[in-house]
């Protein structure tokens, strides 16, 4: 057997996603007892006077604003540290992302406004907006495009997620929202295989991008790649597909599913969390749905544990794949397909998203009802975890912005494979629709 690589716990992003995500999560435990280490972290409300828009447990709430900023800066330096960032290029960059997104937040917020669009949270859409027109429009250096570091931000937001959706949530909707992402991206994967090999694209071309657009975006993708030893350019060209239209599935498929599951939160988070790639855009998708659709999580919670139930496959894929290209297709492999691949390949930011649930759901389920335990709990999400997720989701649109350059498709010349996505692409939100009209409209 051999050794175990014990370095990735603190050389991979999606470790150090768990530890910062957990670090802040232990940070907010004491609010349950009345005590708030995190107090000071402000919030954003409905505002007319500038002056109140933020708001905290104690301490002066813009004071607060600029120590927030330091004490994440602080906290995520050392994820970046491996990723080849070099402090004080992150403080640069991390201060441009945080109080742009800040202020795109707060204005968002403004009351008049929000009676117009229906939601504060269009204001994550500004931003992505915003960050795509500047780096479309301008060269940005390079110390602020490294540490647009968007799925470090979303990971960290769905590990915090996690204390507010308790297990009670996976009793009730999780089995039905399985059945759904089975249901989904098996057949999706197929088809846009079976069309990969139709419009010419070669064996490992076709099954790297049935992954990604069938299984989970850009992680699924580059684990195929990685799996079946397909060339590296193979992930580059999908993983830039999908992230552009990734950002413009932002911008469209909310608007969308609130239009069609009107009254059907739940239904609308599934469709987004099986029909918008990336974790990223999936889960701020479904952000967007549930302030539209004023579901009070129920739209974001969907969203997040479809995303999840179809995360925890892209190991099961990569080994499967993996197998069957070493021993069917005939390839000559230097790697052999081992158990080992599904634990490699597996999401950890899973991880930490299901203990900070489950550590506050055993608190809650000691309540004689599930009301109970929701409402004794409440104040860690309300004076901790939750402040900050809602800053990494602004972080996170921000970022994918500053990412999605559309120069992209003219410099890698990737035509074809951009077409097989848009049609598989097409077909996967089609029916991740009926799909979750099916269980959940």
């Amino acid at each position: 057997m051999a050794d175990i690589d014990w370095s990735s716990l603190w050389k991979k992003e999606d470790w150090w996603a768990v530890w910062i995500g957990l670090a802040i999560f232990v940070l907010s435990l004491p609010s349950y007892l009345g005590i708030f280490p995190l107090g000071w972290i402000p919030t954003a409300k409905s505002w007319t006077d500038i002056g109140l828009a933020l708001a905290t447990k104690f301490f002066n709430p813009w004071i607060g604003l600029v120590a927030s900023f330091f004490f994440l800066a602080l906290l995520l330096t050392p994820a970046l540290k491996f990723n080849g960032v070099k402090p004080k290029d992150w403080f640069r960059g991390f201060s441009v992302i945080f109080f742009a997104a800040w202020i795109i937040w707060i204005l968002s917020n403004y009351a008049p406004l929000v009676k117009v669009v229906g939601s504060a949270e269009v204001g994550f859409i500004v931003a992505l907006l915003v960050g795509i027109a500047v780096t479309n429009l301008m060269q940005l250096p390079s110390w602020l495009k490294d540490s647009a570091r968007g799925e470090l931000f979303i990971k960290i937001a769905i590990v915090l997620l996690g204390a507010k959706i308790l297990l009670t949530s996976f009793v009730t909707s999780g089995p039905g929202i399985l059945a759904a992402a089975l249901l989904s991206f098996p057949v999706v994967w197929i088809i846009a295989f079976v069309i990969s090999k139709k419009m010419g694209l070669d064996r490992d071309f076709s099954a790297t991008l049935s992954s990604g657009v069938g299984v989970c975006g850009v992680s699924a993708a580059i684990a195929t790649a990685a799996a079946i030893e397909a060339p590296a350019i193979y992930a580059t060209v999908i993983s830039s597909i999908i992230v552009i239209f990734a950002a413009v599935e932002i911008v469209v498929m909310p608007f969308v599913a609130a239009y069609v599951f009107p009254a059907h939160a739940t239904a609308a988070g599934v469709w987004m969390g099986l029909s918008v790639k990336t974790d990223g855009a999936a889960t701020a998708s479904g952000s967007v749905v549930d302030g539209l659709l004023n579901a009070n999580g129920a739209a974001l919670n969907s969203a997040v544990m479809t995303k999840v139930m179809i995360d925890v496959w892209i190991g099961v894929i990569a080994f499967l794949l993996a197998a069957v290209w070493a021993y069917r297709v005939g390839k000559q492999s230097s790697k052999k397909a081992g158990a080992g691949v599904l634990w490699y390949r597996f999401p950890k930011f899973v991880l930490g998203y299901i203990a900070t649930s489950a550590v506050l759901s055993a608190i809650a389920f000691t309540y004689p009802s599930v009301a109970a335990g929701a409402k004794a709990v409440a104040p860690v999400v309300a004076f901790g975890t939750d402040p900050l997720r809602v800053a990494f989701f602004m972080f996170t649109f921000l970022a994918i912005g500053l990412n999605t350059r559309f120069s992209k498709f003219k410099e890698i010349g990737i035509g074809t494979p951009a077409a097989v996505y848009a049609i598989s692409l097409l077909i996967a939100i089609i029916w991740g629709g009926f799909i979750s009209y099916l269980f959940f409209g």
